[in-house]
């Protein structure tokens, strides 16, 4: 996906009362929506893809805005004359996307990939920020988080950012079919939900079975992940407080009988 983001003007009507989707909006929270990336790492080349997946039916307009945020090193002299290097905030803000009517359940939205890492791309983490408005200019109404790590295959340089506070790193271990854990940047007192992709569609939305299990460890249960044929499936966790997300790529998982 390159340049704007085509939204048809209307979306089916959908037998759901306005009043549930409205509440969050009043109270300044995002709806539940979590954002799919194409990993959790990144290496020069990559461009990092963020897509938009509607947990539940969305009520507009509302238009989104993608800002990435990430930490820059700087050349700073003191009034010696002393060289030091510091790290700096930095952003790159996408402009404000098309009027979005409403999003239906379980529809996904590509927001952008022109995102790209590579020579003198500073290694660490990269954080995106996908504000919500009313309409297309009016206030936020909430905003939804994810992150990637950014790996030159060197070492990550002093003073290159804080963590994510939420970040599913990769798989720790697959005990079964069913079961599948993970080493994960969280944050305390975390409620998931989460999301199976396959071939780029939602195949199957998890509102229970995604529990922190250690300080670093998610694990996921569901009857749903392995299948018969062997096929390759995209996760995407949702931390539903915090409006988080992570994505866990192209997993495989054993064959059931």
């Amino acid at each position: 996906m390159r340049g704007s983001v085509r939204i048809p003007a209307t979306l089916a009507a959908l037998a759901v009362t306005a009043s549930i989707v409205a509440a969050p909006h009043a109270q300044g929270q995002a709806p539940s929506i979590a954002l799919r990336t194409n990993g959790s790492t990144m290496r020069p080349g990559d461009c990092l893809r963020i897509e938009a997946i509607a947990l539940d039916f969305v009520a507009g307009p509302f238009a989104i805005q993608v800002t990435y945020r990430y930490e820059q090193p700087v050349i700073v002299r003191d009034e010696a004359g002393t060289e030091a290097t510091v790290s700096r905030p930095a952003q790159v803000q996408r402009p404000v996307g098309p009027s979005i009517e409403a999003l239906n359940a379980l529809q996904v939205l590509p927001l952008d990939d022109t995102f790209c890492f590579g020579q003198g791309t500073v290694p660490g983490h990269y954080r995106v920020e996908v504000t919500l408005l009313a309409g297309h200019s009016g206030p936020s109404i909430g905003t939804l988080t994810t992150c990637a790590f950014f790996d030159d295959g060197g070492l990550r340089p002093t003073g290159a950012g804080p963590g994510c506070g939420f970040l599913v790193r990769g798989v720790k271990r697959i005990d079964s079919a069913d079961i599948i854990v993970f080493d994960a940047e969280l944050a305390a007192g975390g409620i998931y939900r989460g999301a199976i992709l396959r071939g780029g569609a939602v195949d199957t939305l998890l509102d229970a079975g995604v529990y922190q299990t250690g300080p670093d460890e998610l694990t996921v249960i569901s009857t749903d992940l392995g299948r018969a044929d062997g096929s390759t499936l995209d996760l995407v966790v949702f931390e539903q407080s915090r409006g988080a997300s992570s994505t866990a790529v192209r997993l495989s998982l054993p064959r059931k009988n």
